[in-house]
């Protein structure tokens, strides 16, 4: 079978730059597919596609009649970018719709589409954590979500009824995601970061409310993992009625596409901002331990927009189509000392931009026998598992 044409949205954002470069280090990736990805300048296309093998395509998610042509030439389309993005994913579908069907190689598209367990938020606002787990094998349940909760307009998109038997559609809903990535573009997450920003910004280890809302997570080398996995399966899906599953029964697709990929035991907010301010008190930022918790009245002075839902919000999702027929196994585990970590990096990038302050501030640390700088005993990153 000639290699499957996959176009990428998002290969240097966080995720989709990990994934392709886990992906592309496997021996028989050449020879399954080609790529080709969206990206936004000439720039990065030299600096971060070209030189992974990866055809760029120069545009922007606005540009859907381009990504509609693109899709309609591809046999994978795998959506890495904007959750939110309604008209590009329009577009793709769009595309994948009106593909040709060739005789030889997939006669039935596939779309791989990123949402996130935002979709699963409640108001909380740090006031209460919730009981309330949301399992991906679920449908009548997930079937419960309003269109108004996040990311539900789009994903309600892709498991529209019509596409059945015209594209298998599959929606990746990651929880937290933690840890660096590692492949060529963007390599930090959006909320533990933001977190630890914000900290860093007021001298005082912040959260929204009481902290008490809880979230799942998952290590992005995992989750890239989980993409790679979901990808070796969908292509495995028979074309036609006569052909056998290798499983014995079809891969949850369509109706049924909701795939999360949570890892271990879920984790308060709270209980991050109470990490940072040990890490603070250890460095010498706050010597108090203490933790700064806002009202939604003083979120706006604090807390970049948007904050309180993101980071104040109960999202608790399990993965059991995950474990239980791709047979994911997470391997990270080291959460408290990535954000251990994370904060000397931004720390650090802060410092850098500003050596006098930094210098002032050493000065005071060391006569307070305070410590400053990355400790690589203390601060080591997870050493990658064997996969």
């Amino acid at each position: 079978m000639a290699a499957l044409r996959v176009f990428v949205l998002g290969a240097t954002g966080y995720i989709g730059s990990t994934f392709l470069d886990l992906l592309l280090k496997k021996e028989d990736t050449a020879r399954s597919y080609t790529f080709r990805a969206l990206v936004r300048s000439q720039e990065k296309a030299d600096k971060d596609i070209r030189p992974q093998g990866i055809e760029p395509v120069l545009g922007s998610l606005d540009d859907v009649n381009l990504i509609e042509d693109e899709a309609a030439n591809a046999d994978i389309v795998i959506n890495f970018a904007d959750a939110d993005h309604l008209t590009s994913t329009q577009a793709v579908l769009r595309g994948l719709s009106q593909r040709p069907r060739w005789e030889e190689g997939r006669r039935r598209p596939i779309l791989i589409h990123t949402s996130g367990t935002g979709v699963l938020l409640d108001g909380a606002l740090g006031q209460f954590a919730s009981d309330t787990i949301y399992y991906d094998n679920d449908v009548a349940q997930l079937n419960t979500l309003d269109v108004s909760q996040p990311h539900r307009v789009v994903d309600n998109e892709i498991i529209n009824p019509a596409l059945v038997g015209v594209i298998d559609t599959y929606i990746v809903a990651p929880p937290t995601i933690w840890g660096f990535g590692t492949g060529h573009g963007n390599t930090n997450s959006i909320q533990i970061p933001l977190q630890i920003a914000t900290s860093l910004k007021h001298g005082q280890a912040m959260q929204i409310g009481k902290g008490l809302n809880i979230w799942s997570k998952v290590h992005v080398i995992d989750l890239a993992h989980f993409y790679i996995s979901l990808l070796e399966r969908t292509v495995q899906e028979p074309q036609d009625e006569n052909e056998a599953y290798p499983l014995g029964y079809p891969l949850p697709k369509n109706e049924d596409a909701y795939y999360f990929v949570q890892e271990g035991n879920d984790f308060a907010y709270g209980d991050v901002a109470k990490e940072i301010a040990k890490v603070f008190q250890r460095i010498g930022i706050n010597d108090s331990g203490s933790v700064n918790g806002t009202s939604p009245e003083e979120e706006e002075a604090y807390w970049p927009e948007g904050a309180g839902g993101l980071l104040g919000g109960n999202s608790r999702s399990r993965a059991i189509k995950a474990k239980e027929i791709l047979g994911w196994e997470p391997k990270y585990t080291d959460f408290a000392g990535y954000i251990d970590e994370e904060i000397h990096r931004q720390k650090d990038l802060l410092d850098s931009k500003n050596p006098r302050q930094h210098q002032q501030q050493h000065q005071q640390q060391h006569q307070q026998g305070g410590h400053h700088g990355h400790d690589p005993q203390q601060t080591k990153r997870d050493i990658a598992p064997q996969w």
